[in-house]
């Protein structure tokens, strides 16, 4: 059968049917017996059959009414919003009539006369989750819409929408408040699913899974993630869940905590270098890199003992990319003992480390030039040169140094004046 819009119907009529109270009673039919002889009769045996969570099925009889109709008119309403007006027509007319109440309007199936005139059924769809909806059905012929008959029923739970706006803001060196928009629609009692995930390394790259929150309430927006790592990117991805099922995941861009002092350097060495005479060399390695807590742009080198001096090691930028250990030359007298300490410098200066050592003559080798030749040669004077990235206090200091020793240990000699003896 072919269905035409028309307007026979004033709004006036049609507005009628909506329902002026929403109680809380599942089903409920209009109480009078009474039909009056000039509209179509009230449909019979009004109820709901599947209910989804985006659609009510409905099932009647028709009128017992001997006043005849030719169309049904189905409008569903939710508050006092008419969200719905379907219209079935039924034979002979075909006429489909438009309410400019209803957000929606849409021509149901034609049905049989036979169909019509018996038991009648209608999914609603396209509806909410998780709502109370008003239905009313009411028969109708061209110019009149006949008594209604209401029922109420509740759309079940859905999937929710995911949450949208993932943003994080840094609290301090160890926490992110994140933060959400909810879902615009409660799709029933909700709670979101929180995951953190932390960068691989402190260098751009992938990220692994680092904790997960459960946060419950379908108007929860915000969360504070603590126990982070210091200078430390993250990203976090939400979705929202209901017993029906969960949303698509919301992902956040990265969010770095802010830095603080760096943790010690690690593995402090020194080793005798039998090259350099007077020197030894230092060597350490970056703090752990989950206690970098920064962008580390150099060292800081302090000593003391018989030769005492503070040295700047490295330049980094953007920072130190700790792939093997750093090494710096101390001018040192054999004997003499020494307290080392090294410092990381990032945006804060970092905790100190120290060692302890003496310049065990024994394990040293003395290469000097006879006392008669105060010049070093080419090849011992680059050595003395590298010995610290404070090349001038360096060698002044070893110089000094080198004097003590010929002056103290003049008895070493032999009679050639060719070899240096160890006292």
């Amino acid at each position: 059968m072919d269905i035409r819009w028309g307007f026979m119907l004033t709004a006036l009529s049609v507005a009628s049917l909506i329902p002026t109270s929403t109680s809380d009673t599942t089903t409920t039919e209009e109480t009078s017996t009474s039909t009056p002889d000039v509209v179509p009769g009230r449909v019979n045996d009004l109820t709901t059959t599947v209910t989804t969570s985006a659609s009510i099925g409905l099932s009647w009889t028709a009128s017992s009414s001997d006043v005849p109709f030719n169309q049904y008119v189905i409008l569903t309403s939710r508050g006092d919003d008419c969200e719905l007006a379907v219209y079935i027509v039924c034979p002979p007319n075909d006429a489909i009539y438009a309410n400019a109440q209803c957000h929606t309007i849409t021509a149901g199936p034609p049905a049989t006369y036979d169909e019509c005139h018996g038991n009648m059924t209608l999914d609603v769809t396209g509806l909410d989750s998780n709502t109370d909806y008003v239905v009313t059905v009411a028969a109708a012929d061209n110019f009149t819409v006949g008594e209604k008959s209401t029922i109420r029923d509740k759309t079940a739970i859905g999937i929710p929408a995911e949450p949208t706006n993932i943003r994080g803001t840094v609290q301090n060196q160890s926490a992110i408040l994140v933060e959400w928009d909810v879902p615009s629609h409660n799709a029933g009692p909700m709670w979101y699913n929180v995951t953190v995930l932390r960068e691989i390394d402190r260098m751009p790259g992938n990220f692994m899974w680092d904790g997960y929150y459960y946060v419950e309430g379908q108007n929860s927006s915000s969360l504070e993630v603590t126990d982070l790592l210091s200078s430390w990117r993250y990203i976090f991805i939400i979705t929202a869940s209901t017993k029906a099922g969960t949303s698509n995941e919301a992902i956040s861009k990265p969010v770095r905590t802010l830095p603080s002092a760096p943790g010690e350097v690690q593995n402090i060495r020194v080793k005798y270098d039998h090259s350099q005479y007077l020197a030894v060399r230092l060597t350490w390695e970056c703090p752990l890199e989950k206690m970098r807590n920064g962008r580390i742009t150099s060292y800081t080198v302090s000593y003391s003992g018989n030769i005492s001096m503070t040295l700047t090691a490295g330049s980094f930028y953007p920072e130190d990319p700790c792939t093997s250990p750093h090494t710096v030359y101390l001018p040192v007298i054999p004997d003499g003992k020494y307290v080392v300490q090294i410092w990381a410098n990032a945006e804060f200066q970092g905790n100190k480390s120290a060692m302890i050592f003496v310049a065990d003559r024994d394990k040293m080798s003395f290469n000097l030039p006879p006392f008669t030749n105060t010049t070093a040669s080419t090849s011992d004077s680059h050595n003395l040169v590298i010995a610290s990235a404070t090349c001038g206090s360096v060698i002044a200091i070893l110089f000094v140094a080198i004097i003590a020793l010929y002056l103290t240990r003049s008895r070493g000699f032999t009679s050639e004046g060719q070899q240096y003896l160890v006292g």
